[in-house]
């Protein structure tokens, strides 16, 4: 580990890469606490601290724990091994090491204090902050090495041919990533996190990684968490289509409007002129669930944490479109 070259830090953990017999390796350490090294929590999956489920949005949540992340790359990378899927990262190895407590895991907030505030005073967002704060030990995930995250390697597409369209790979990554989402879902997993720094390729596939808000159901979960997985169940297929749209189609699209209103203009049939069509087909199967999802993320990031998911506005958003089916 002393030798890995460190690629960042930020609130769910540590990350390196490491060489290990001419093999690259990525590692990922993640915070454990001494309430998850309780003998009675090791490989709990149940949500220990009471955490609001509000918190599994990935809108700077530290997530529910280490235990939840192992046993989502446990199940995906037995996806990937029985041929069932191969969209996911493998894990090697894991192990638990001494670590020292992570430093400057809540600064996006200013502090702990602050974090709490933005999760609206949470005291279970505080003790897990807290207990964060004085881990002592780290899980170590050794997980398969994959080159390129998908926002760097669609940003290199567009340096090079930034006017998209046709010949391009975004009717690839549009259906890898409804493949990968449709398949996480029918499986009962909820990503939570797939902004595209969270997806991987080697330019043959998509890979969904970083699990540190992830929600199965699988997990030991209450009554509760049971109904928020369910309403959930098509949340990562309208968050990567929504970002898609958002941050990486090609520049110069939109013109000098705000994103909003230019998905409301297409959906209106106020389209501007030289639109590649691919772009186009694109825009027009995902503009009206964008719209949907945008307007929940702007109240769940402004106005309350507690804001529900429009799961039945997204689903009819879907029936009024000639949607991408995966396949």
């Amino acid at each position: 580990m002393a030798a890995a070259d460190p690629l960042g830090s930020g609130i769910g953990g540590r990350s390196a890469e490491l060489d290990i017999g001419g093999t690259r390796v990525f590692v990922k350490r993640v915070p454990l606490t001494d309430t998850e090294l309780r003998a009675e929590n090791v490989r709990s999956t149940a949500n220990l601290l009471g955490l609001p489920l509000f918190y599994q949005y990935g809108v700077g949540s530290a997530g529910f724990g280490a235990w939840r992340e192992l046993a989502v790359h446990v199940m995906t990378t037995n996806w990937v091994l029985g041929n069932e899927y191969e969209g996911f990262p493998l894990m090697y190895h894991c192990r638990i090491l001494p670590d020292a407590p992570p430093e400057g895991f809540a600064d996006e907030f200013g502090g702990i204090d602050g974090a709490v505030l933005h999760w609206e005073g949470s005291s279970a967002v505080r003790e897990r902050l807290e207990a964060i704060g004085r881990s002592s030990s780290s899980l170590v995930l050794f997980l398969e090495h994959v080159p390129q995250t998908l926002a760097d390697w669609l940003h290199e597409y567009r340096t090079a041919a930034p006017k998209g369209g046709e010949g391009s790979p975004y009717l690839w990554v549009e259906e890898a990533l409804a493949r990968g989402t449709a398949f996480m879902s029918s499986h009962g997993l909820v990503h939570f996190d797939a902004h595209f720094a969270s997806v991987l390729t080697d330019g043959r596939l998509l890979y969904f990684a970083d699990f540190g808000l992830a929600l199965s159901s699988g997990f030991e979960l209450s009554a509760t968490e049971e109904e928020f997985l369910s309403n959930h169940l098509a949340y990562d297929r309208c968050h990567t289509a929504s970002h898609l749209l958002r941050h990486h189609l090609p520049d110069g699209l939109r013109g000098d409007m705000e994103h909003e209103v230019f998905l409301s203009e297409w959906i209106a049939g106020h389209r501007p002129d030289g639109v590649p069509r691919e772009i186009a087909a694109i825009t027009d199967r995902h503009s009206r669930a964008a719209v949907v999802f945008g307007e929940f993320a702007r109240r769940l990031l402004t106005e309350s944490k507690r804001t529900p998911f429009p799961a039945a506005e997204v689903a009819q958003a879907w029936r009024t479109t000639a949607v991408a089916t995966p396949h």
